[in-house]
């Protein structure tokens, strides 16, 4: 789809409708022509939903092979999607949400969109920063966000709290990092002292720690 290739402008700002889960009834067993299914689905057992592009980038591979690795997974039973219409960008369309066979679909197209996000940082971080763990925690009336465990170059063990409030929402207060979908959101919305970065900043090469910004007090 144009958008998941990154362009700076991509985004996934806001949801506005949620389609039906898609899943299918496998026997657990497809052939996976990419040989990547194993390692995208222990992905998104840790992410709890990823994209096609987040999924590719977490595996350092190509759009085709994750969207392949994906579909032997969903043949098999292992993995189910969604379709999300949202606010995307400049325009309006539509994506595909993936997630595990066993895990909880997103709620609504907003939860959805937030999962999207998160799912663009997790797939960077998990290759670039040390002791990473990940968890999504679904906070009722305040939404998903995420926990990420690291380890500092001073080598002190940290968990930050992940957000990412979509247009219409409001962030999170005890955030430690803010994922708005553009840049100038972030630069206006993020509380002083803390720190942010946006979707059309994820989509883009390049690595986690040069598109995380810190707003001065």
């Amino acid at each position: 789809m144009k958008g998941e290739s990154g362009k700076r402008s991509f985004n996934y700002a806001k949801g506005l409708a949620l389609g039906a889960a898609q899943c299918k009834r496998g026997d657990g067993e497809s052939i996976d022509f990419t040989g990547r299914a194993f390692d995208l689905l222990a992905c998104l057992t840790e992410a709890q939903a990823l994209t096609t592009s987040a999924a590719a980038s977490a595996l350092s591979c190509h759009r085709k092979v994750a969207g392949s690795a994906f579909t032997s997974l969903w043949w098999a039973g292992m993995v189910c999607w969604v379709g999300v219409f949202a606010e995307m960008g400049q325009h309006k369309g539509q994506f595909r949400l993936w997630y595990p066979a066993d895990g909880r679909p997103p709620k609504n197209a907003q939860e959805a969109c937030r999962l999207a996000a998160l799912g663009l940082f997790y797939a960077l971080a998990k290759n670039e920063v040390p002791g990473f763990k990940w968890q999504v925690l679904r906070n009722g009336k305040g939404g998903v966000t995420a926990e990420m465990q690291l380890v500092t170059r001073a080598g002190i063990a940290e968990k930050w709290v992940i957000d990412a409030p979509r247009r219409g929402e409001d962030a999170f207060p005890h955030a430690d990092v803010y994922i708005f979908p553009t840049l100038q959101e972030g630069e206006d919305l993020t509380p002083p002292g803390k720190r942010y970065t946006a979707d059309e900043l994820l989509l883009i090469p390049g690595e986690l720690r040069e598109k995380i910004f810190l707003k001065s007090t």
